[in-house]
């Protein structure tokens, strides 16, 4: 539910709640008041009336009475036993829907004067025809219902109001929340609106500026990234062409010489895997990358070749299938894509086995680890970005992803559709 249906439902139900109660207290007022003046005549004719030693007189519509029995028949029919409370006005109407007069009344009041019972009524059964006489020409509206057609009235001109300030309070609000919608790192240049109300327009800046200094924080880690990983290729590739300058100059160094010359090769290797990476990640938009045949079958091979350093030391069997299908793909990002998987696997497999099957455009990467307690082991020079990389390219590309696990298995499947 809206803030505006919520606010216009509670305000037109309290009004409409209001107008009720009110209507209802008046028409009550209306009709006591209408009682309290016929008690207070019938009152004081019963304290004067029947004079003269008569037992029984009519004054004007008002019959009075010291008998019951002279009381008209009408009367007694509609109060069939004499009312115990004195001095107070009884009324019955007959024919009554509220909203429209009673075509019949019957009054009585039964008072005490000098020893003596008095009983005072009056009737009429023709209202709505005397109505019509006193008003022949003209359009008559009962009291009653004159006062809900105020009610309802009221009610009304609350709504058109209420519908009005809404209109002129909302319609900024929507625009401010249309506006923060499509807000976005590519258009929080541009000049912001006015959105009449200066709470409307703080909270428009309050949500600008933030996303203004979110806009230069990625700018700054995209240009930290892009210039960081540029500089680092230069090192790393004077260091590889020094490892492979070494191997050429002694292709037969000691043992200790090797250990360290195959670590500085891992390193090398790892150090060129992150180069890689900090470049897509700082890369923003479409990407404009050739496609161009790929192996599929071939890369694989590569890339546990190059992998197979992280299985040194463990017991890891490596099973690979592939139909060396060639695809028209863009192929780095397949490669770093292919090339985290594969380490990830590698490396989170401490004993058991490790499938890459391909078949088609599909390659699936399963790892069985036989230990039951396996704990994730940190590669050299890794920093997680393995996963954010996959997730970030396989979305750019509109590729399918696909990652679950079952027992002691962990499956990945990447589709390069």
């Amino acid at each position: 539910m809206s803030i505006r249906t919520y606010i216009f439902g509670l305000l037109t139900s309290l009004v409409l709640v209001i107008s009720v109660l009110l209507s209802y207290q008046s028409a009550r007022l209306f009709i006591g008041a209408f009682q309290m003046a016929t008690e207070d005549i019938m009152y004081d004719i019963g304290q004067k009336y029947p004079n003269n030693g008569k037992s029984e007189q009519q004054l004007l519509d008002y019959h009075i009475s010291t008998d019951w029995h002279n009381v008209p028949q009408k009367v007694r029919v509609q109060f069939s036993k004499i009312p115990k409370q004195t001095d107070t006005l009884h009324t019955k109407f007959v024919d009554w829907n509220y909203i429209s007069p009673p075509n019949h009344i019957y009054s009585l009041m039964v008072t005490h004067r000098d020893g003596q019972t008095i009983f005072i009524s009056r009737f009429n059964e023709n209202i709505h025809q005397e109505i019509e006489m006193e008003h022949p020409d003209e359009f008559f509206l009962d009291p009653m219902l004159l006062i809900i057609l105020i009610g309802i009235g009221v009610i009304t001109i609350f709504v058109v109001m209420l519908l009005y300030i809404f209109r002129k309070i909302a319609n900024p609000m929507e625009s401010l929340q249309s506006w923060a919608n499509q807000l976005t790192i590519e258009r929080i240049n541009k000049p912001r609106p006015n959105f009449r109300f200066k709470e409307l327009n703080s909270l428009a800046t309050l949500i600008h500026n933030n996303l203004s200094s979110m806009a230069d924080s990625v700018e700054r880690e995209q240009q930290f990234l892009s210039y960081a990983s540029h500089e680092l290729r230069t090192p790393i590739a004077v260091l590889r062409s020094n490892c492979a300058l070494l191997e050429k100059v002694n292709d037969k160094p000691s043992d200790k010489e090797r250990l360290i010359r195959d670590r500085i090769e891992r390193a090398s290797l790892t150090m060129k895997s992150m180069t890689e990476t900090l470049l897509w990640l700082s890369r923003d938009g479409e990407i404009d990358v050739p496609l161009e045949p790929v192996n599929i079958g071939e890369l694989i091979d590569q890339t546990t070749a190059e992998l197979n350093y992280l299985l040194t030391g463990k017991t890891v069997e490596v099973v690979v299938t592939h139909q060396n299908t060639t695809l028209l793909l863009a192929k780095t990002p397949v490669t770093l894509v292919l090339n985290n998987l594969v380490r990830n696997a590698f490396q989170h497999t401490q004993q058991g086995r490790v499938e890459i099957i391909q078949v088609g455009n599909k390659i699936s990467i399963v790892n069985h680890e036989k230990i039951i307690e396996q704990h994730a082991i940190q590669s050299e020079l890794g920093f997680g970005l393995g996963t954010q990389l996959v997730e970030n390219l396989i979305k750019r590309f509109d590729w399918h992803y696909e990652t679950y696990q079952e027992n002691n298995a962990y499956h990945v499947s990447v589709s390069f559709d």
